[in-house]
């Protein structure tokens, strides 16, 4: 797989994640602001958890096309 396809690949991956989570974030804002986190501190949660899965998906998904016994 090459260089090009690769970053593609995260950058597809990181522009759905981004646009279904804009579209959740809402009723998920609300929830998390439940557990008594400001709206600042849940919009961070949110973010940081949809970067860190994106990096740990594409990371897995390098590891496992590239790897050769």
């Amino acid at each position: 797989m090459g260089r090009k396809a690769v970053l593609f690949g995260f950058w597809l991956l990181g522009y759905t994640l981004g646009f279904f989570a804009w579209v959740l974030r809402a009723p998920v804002l609300s929830w998390i602001v439940n557990f008594g986190f400001s709206e600042e501190i849940a919009g961070a949660l949110i973010t940081g958890f949809a970067g860190s899965t994106v990096m740990l998906v594409g990371v897995i998904l390098w590891s496992y096309l590239t790897y050769r016994p």
